[in-house]
């Protein structure tokens, strides 16, 4: 057996812990030891888990053969184990979940910062805009002659609030929409894989700090997660296109409406579009030939000798090109007003401001930035200003912060930094969700990881924080959710036996 792979991933991980070390000495200096803290208790962690690492690549080939063997074992139990956990306490979960969210949300809505300043002042006043332009409907109008030239906010979230610019009244609706996505997303997945994981679930969203806290403010982040709620529960349901008869039109046009919608919420649903792009395109590729041996389990070998008879192992490119003209003429249909917009006042038709910060090295009005010239001279400006070095040490630094922001946004409240070491705690249930999930699904879900962290991981000096990686939060704690009730079943199994 090839104990090779281990030894790299032993490698990357002794590398990545150490880079972190470094980086938290470089911000806190000799404090780091001097006045103990949750960073302190960070940089232990980071020591004592690249000396693990830096072990894992020198140990002989006997360890690691057992330590693959067990993981083999384990591997083909948890992505065997595919039966619905269904059990009264799912339903109670489901049920408590929605009160926790209620009762959490009457007392932190009184706590939002004031509209000064921020995001919530800046929807509030194009809100306060559109309602004296005349509403929605006047909105529409004008984003099709180009007469609206906000290029920052995007228009659905401004559209529904220009009903009512409170800010009072704009913290209650997002906590409506943040509602809803809870309510849609957890019985989603309650009926996909049982009223258990469902209702884990729901308590997860119902106490996770960066949901609750950005569900509470006036701003598109609620409206965008009820969106990505619906997107990925469809996504569950569309059939694996390796074993499809036909093309699925109706689940793809209505992810290209979703997804429409969620753009025209927030520009980052910009990489949601391109995630599924990748995804289709992904079909064309016969991945299994580059699973390592060691983590092809039964299931897999069964299921390749099976593609291997079936010629399904990839997507004939007709079938990829028609269920992408699918998705995408629907999502052009609904974001049309602002594709049109953008392509008419600006050249081009997924345009935002903010895609001129990319280019600074630190924040600078955006709308300032577009006086200056085309997107096209800022970065050629950057590239000639800027060495190699310093394009990968922005890349880098920003890789380690949005793993530490990820980690982070899977924590509850009331904890604040602390939240980062629950997030540690659910890395190995996310890891045995994704195992126990059989559906092409995962390889979308891990695509959107890294288009995110590649994304923001670069936006880093411009600005940092959890409502970046929001779209990625339902599915990371439904795997979550899944990989704790695997993990249950595999506990009670052994008990019996």
């Amino acid at each position: 057996m090839n104990t090779l792979f281990p030894r790299l991933v032993s490698g990357a991980l002794a590398g990545l812990s150490s880079l972190a070390l470094w980086e938290m000495i470089q911000l806190k200096g000799a404090a780091l030891i001097q006045q103990p803290s949750l960073a302190s208790v960070a940089g232990i962690c980071c020591v004592i888990a690249a000396l693990l690492c830096i072990v894992g690549c020198l140990v002989s080939d006997r360890f690691w053969i057992k330590v693959l063997h067990q993981g083999q074992s384990l591997q083909t139990f948890f992505s065997q184990l595919a039966n619905p956990a269904n059990h009264w306490s799912g339903s109670l979960l489901l049920s408590f979940s929605m009160i926790v969210y209620f009762v959490v949300m009457i007392n932190l809505i009184p706590q939002q910062p004031t509209p000064q300043g921020n995001d919530q002042a800046a929807f509030l006043s194009q809100a306060q805009t559109v309602q004296e332009a005349g509403g929605p409907v006047a909105l529409v109008r004008l984003l099709f002659q180009g007469d609206y030239r906000e290029a920052n906010q995007h228009p659905l979230y401004v559209a529904v609030l220009s009903y009512f610019p409170d800010y009072e009244t704009g913290k209650r609706l997002s906590a409506i929409f943040g509602l809803l996505a809870l309510l849609i997303f957890s019985m989603g997945i309650a009926g996909y894989y049982g009223n258990l994981t469902g209702g884990i679930t729901g308590i997860l969203l119902s106490v996770n700090a960066a949901y609750c806290q950005l569900t509470g403010r006036a701003v598109c982040e609620g409206m965008l997660l009820v969106f990505v709620a619906v997107l990925w529960l469809t996504v569950l349901r569309l059939p694996d296109l390796r074993q499809s008869p036909k093309i699925p039109y109706r689940l793809l046009i209505g992810m290209g409406i979703v997804v429409g919608l969620a753009w025209l919420t927030k520009g980052t649903a910009l990489l949601l579009i391109l995630g599924l792009v990748i995804w289709f395109c992904s079909y064309a590729v016969n991945w299994h030939r580059f699973i390592p041996s060691f983590l092809r389990n039964a299931t897999t070998v069964a299921a390749e000798s099976e593609m291997a008879l079936t010629n399904t192992s990839t997507v004939p490119l007709k079938t990829i090109f028609g269920s992408l003209a699918l998705l995408l003429a629907s999502f052009t249909v609904i974001a049309s007003p602002l594709l049109v917009r953008n392509a008419r006042v600006y050249g081009s038709p997924t345009f935002n401001a903010n895609s001129y910060l990319l280019f600074q090295d630190e924040f600078s009005d955006p709308h300032a930035l577009i006086e200056q010239g085309s997107l096209g001279a800022a970065a050629r400006t950057y590239l000639q200003t800027h060495s190699v070095s310093e394009i990968i040490n922005r890349e880098v630094k920003g890789l380690l912060w949005q793993v530490f922001i990820f980690l982070r946004s899977l924590g509850p409240l009331p904890f604040g930094e602390g939240r980062l070491f629950f997030g540690l705690l659910a890395v190995p249930f996310l890891i045995i969700g994704l195992i126990a999930e059989p559906h092409p699904a995962r390889r979308l879900y891990c695509i959107w990881i890294i288009l995110f962290w590649l994304a923001f991981a670069w936006y880093l000096p411009i600005a940092a924080g959890e409502r970046f990686l929001m779209p990625l939060l339902l599915p990371t704690l439904a795997f979550v959710s899944l990989g704790m009730v695997r993990v249950g079943q595999f506990l009670l199994q052994r008990r019996a036996v």
